[in-house]
């Protein structure tokens, strides 16, 4: 019987150890979530420092590792020796794909290296960019000069520009930058085209007939047109567009869809389909055609 009693001792020790250590062993379940709660905050924390440091880069710095953005843009003036000059801003919906240019050929340009030529005090055209934080960015051609019995002839460098930012200055190299710098720019419409304008109201004519949660996509959109077998009475129609909300610093998101169009049949809408976050050679290829 004493045998019994100390086996049955022994059974109740070891269950009763084990159980303990097994609650010692066991995290806390507060614990847990504490030290998943840190890192988040840990890893939120050094995120939020990461986009500090990119978005306290300077300009210059910005240009060299390809990564300007055009929301940084407030407007941009181009003036002439004339006295010929305008100005784009950020602000209005037309101008802002100018901006959106400008921004994508900086990024796209090639530094010169060696020694800067020269800027001049009166250059022929001179772009001067206003960003977010009111600092100002100066753009112009870059010259070579010569002295021929002692008088002083400057020329242009055909697709070279120089860039200064706070009496630092970059060399680069962009024909379509420096074209749109010498001539282009005089020649940008103050409003959208006729072409422009009957694209934006066939589009908002099939977006109306798309659920209203699609109402925002109204940003850049194009129409392409093929008549059903030569049949000018019907029409397949492809159309596209971006979010209005991408507009103020989000992620574009792209609506595609479908149209069978026909004075017999009426309209008929398929293929909706939705791309969330499209890169920024996608939103360049929407908006506008580069030169």
């Amino acid at each position: 019987m004493k045998k019994k009693r100390y086996v049955l001792f022994c059974i109740l020790f070891l269950i009763n150890n084990t159980v303990v250590f097994a609650k010692q062993e066991t995290p806390n379940q507060e614990l847990i979530n504490k030290y998943f709660f840190d890192v988040n905050l840990i890893n939120l924390a050094n995120q939020r420092a990461e986009a500090k440091k990119n978005n306290n880069l300077s300009f210059l710095e910005q240009l060299m590792t390809h990564s300007l953005v055009h929301n940084d843009v407030r407007n941009i003036k181009v003036e002439n020796s004339s006295g010929l000059q305008r100005v784009f801003s950020i602000d209005d919906g037309f101008q802002e794909r100018v901006l959106r240019k400008v921004v994508y050929w900086l990024n796209n340009s090639d530094r010169v290296n060696g020694t800067i030529d020269v800027s001049l005090d009166n250059p022929s055209n001179k772009l001067t960019l206003k960003r977010a934080n009111d600092e100002v960015i100066t753009i112009e051609p870059a010259y070579i000069c010569v002295v021929d019995n002692k008088r002083k002839t400057c020329t242009a460098k055909e697709g070279e520009i120089i860039v200064s930012e706070n009496g630092q200055k970059v060399q680069l190299k962009s024909q379509s930058l420096y074209d749109w710098l010498m001539l282009g720019w005089r020649k940008e419409l103050d409003g959208p085209t006729k072409e422009e304008l009957l694209e934006e109201a066939l589009f908002t004519r099939y977006l109306n007939h798309l659920d209203q949660s699609y109402s925002e996509f109204f940003m850049c959109p194009k129409i392409e047109i093929e008549p059903i077998n030569g049949d000018p009475r019907r029409h397949l129609v492809f159309a596209s567009a971006l979010n209005y909300s991408g507009h103020h610093g989000g992620d574009y998101d792209k609506l595609t869809f479908s149209v069978r169009d026909s004075n017999l049949t009426g309209l008929q809408v398929t293929n909706v389909k939705i791309k969330k976050h499209i890169s920024q050679e996608e939103i360049q290829k929407q908006c506008l055609t580069f030169e």
